[in-house]
């Protein structure tokens, strides 16, 4: 539904990196805004899309809205948060750097399932694989912590502590969404299409000779690097039916991305979206990202509805914009905290492989909240 405006403090904040080019934008008072819930058309989307052609427009698509539309069953949403949400602004500021907070009064990130759940549904999970359901599937879980800052303070403390290059943030009347996502999931500019997909994780080293140590062996990993490449292949399968033919192109294999507390590896896929397909579809059409759902698509989201009895609602989801000249750019929602109230979830996971080892593969889920813990 079209969503009357409540005021001017509707905010939302893009910030990129020197290794991203992701817009560093600040946005107020919208003069339209959509919400969406489970059970309501894209269609509606796609309307208000087309109808604010030439303003600037930010918003979010929850997994589950991205996942029904390839037909498998979703948990409900919990929360006032909706299943999809985008603003139209008139206007909008382009700034060089953003204010930064080095102090905290949040609680510690703890999960909500046991480690004995988690290893459980691990065992499930292998046997999935054994009988040839999927190859890779990312399975995650929830953190919860509580916080006596603001929303906007405890965007600016995250970030200071986060210099990713796919930074976004929306602020509404009792929620807000913080992403401070490594990986971008699409850009389209000029008819060009690129989505960048991130599979392969090692923590940092404590010392220089064990950051070393540790970017050798993820560069070296079998496992890993299997299953970077698998997701590339299903992101060149989801490109393929949204670019002319031929265009779809690997420009890169495999480059290491360098965050605070871990490293992970990452491709670049591209192509020519067609002439009759508007950006806005081709994103809801690559939704859910393949490398936050699994291999193949369809089949590992009907596990996860399975395995995972909580939703996930705008983590693992895309959050981006609309620039004025139609360039469009969304990320992945990882590394995404959801404030209701003064309470924060954060979901953390990873994928898993016929090679994944359970302890292994927990410790990297909660390696990767490491740089929002107080």
């Amino acid at each position: 539904m079209f969503s009357k405006i409540r005021g001017n403090n509707q905010t939302v904040l893009f910030r990129g990196n020197r290794f991203s080019d992701w817009p560093n934008i600040t946005a107020r008072g919208p003069i339209d805004s959509l919400s969406l819930s489970l059970k309501d058309p894209p269609d509606e989307m796609i309307e208000f899309i087309k109808k604010y052609h030439g303003k600037f427009i930010a918003g979010f698509i929850s997994y589950e809205f991205g996942a029904r539309q390839i037909g498998v069953p979703v948990h409900r949403l919990t929360g006032a948060i909706p299943a999809v949400h985008f603003r139209a602004y008139n206007h909008f500021e382009l700034l060089a750097n953003s204010q930064l907070s080095n102090s905290s009064r949040s609680e510690p990130f703890n999960p909500i399932i046991q480690k004995e759940e988690y290893d459980k549904n691990f065992n499930k999970i292998q046997s999935y694989i054994k009988a040839g359901d999927f190859y890779q599937i990312n399975y995650t879980h929830p953190l919860k912590s509580k916080t006596n800052l603001s929303a906007r303070d405890i965007f600016h403390y995250f970030r200071s502590k986060n210099k990713v290059g796919y930074t976004a943030f929306i602020e509404d009347d009792g929620w807000a969404i913080h992403s401070f996502s490594p990986e971008q999931f699409i850009k389209i500019k000029n008819g060009v299409v690129s989505t960048q997909p991130i599979k392969g994780t090692a923590p940092r080293g404590v010392t220089p000779d064990s950051d070393e140590k540790n970017l050798r062996e993820l560069l070296h990993s079998e496992k890993e690097q299997a299953e970077l490449y698998m997701i590339v292949d299903l992101l060149r399968n989801d490109l393929g039916k949204i670019c002319t033919a031929g265009s779809v192109q690997v420009v890169k294999s495999k480059s290491i991305q360098k965050l605070e507390k871990v490293y992970h590896t990452y491709s670049v896929v591209q192509g020519h979206i067609k002439q009759d397909i508007h950006p806005i579809e081709a994103l809801l059409s690559m939704s859910p990202g393949g490398s936050i759902s699994g291999c193949p698509k369809k089949r590992a989201c009907e596990i996860i509805h399975e395995l995972e009895d909580y939703s996930r609602g705008v983590y693992t989801g895309t959050i981006g914009c609309i620039l004025p000249d139609g360039t469009l750019q969304f990320n992945i929602a990882i590394r995404t905290v959801v404030q209701e109230g003064n309470e924060l979830t954060l979901g953390v996971g990873g994928g898993i492989t016929i090679d994944s080892n359970n302890n292994d593969e927990y410790n990297e889920s909660l390696a990767k909240a490491a740089s929002f813990q107080p």
